[in-house]
């Protein structure tokens, strides 16, 4: 559902380009991984925000060091380099390690697909929060989509808290304490056998 009324809400942006549709077939999978790679890490190590960054940013940068110059023209040796300029990259570059920062933040306490709609959330409330506030020209079905988007995010992740409530409950009904210990138990047989 959240699917579709992402669709809806993003109808008036989609464009199509050949160029586009390739970065995003090359890309989509490597940002998936990604994501799930954050989970598996911070399962496996338990670790801090911190320590999950410095273990998995080094990959990160060597797959967008490989991707950059296919995706960003004109390129590095192109560009004109002004103090101006370095001053922008490098506060671009303190507000990419924040945003990386959060979101390794959220991802280390929820799943991968949490993250994605977390995102998707984000997404939407921006939308009907520049319609509201600042009166941002949407379409109708556009607005429909994206507070459907929201609706079903929140549907979603009701569910998934009363799965996780029930599982808990069933995994407290299993920790069942017996009342004699396996060794009382094999000593009370012997005694009987004897």
């Amino acid at each position: 559902a959240v699917c579709v009324f992402v669709m809806i809400s993003s109808k008036g942006a989609l464009g199509h380009s050949y160029y586009g549709t390739i970065c995003a077939l090359i890309w989509v999978p490597f940002a998936a991984l990604y994501k799930v790679q954050w989970g598996r890490v911070k399962a496996m190590y338990n670790c801090s925000t911190l320590a999950l960054m410095r273990t998995v940013l080094p990959y990160s940068i060597c797959v967008q060091a490989a991707m950059s110059p296919l995706v960003d023209p004109p390129g590095i040796l192109d560009f004109v380099w002004t103090w101006e300029a370095v001053f922008w990259i490098a506060l671009s570059g303190i507000f990419a390690f924040l945003v990386n920062f959060s979101g390794f933040l959220v991802m280390g306490n929820i799943s991968a697909l949490a993250h994605v709609l977390l995102g998707q959330l984000k997404t939407a409330i921006i939308m009907i929060g520049a319609a509201i506030l600042f009166g941002s020209k949407y379409t109708p079905s556009q607005l429909v989509g994206a507070i459907g988007a929201v609706v079903a995010i929140i549907l979603y992740s009701h569910v998934t808290i009363k799965e996780k409530e029930t599982d808990s409950d069933r995994d407290k009904d299993d920790l069942t304490i017996p009342l004699v210990s396996s060794s009382s138990s094999k000593a009370m047989k012997s005694m009987n056998a004897a």
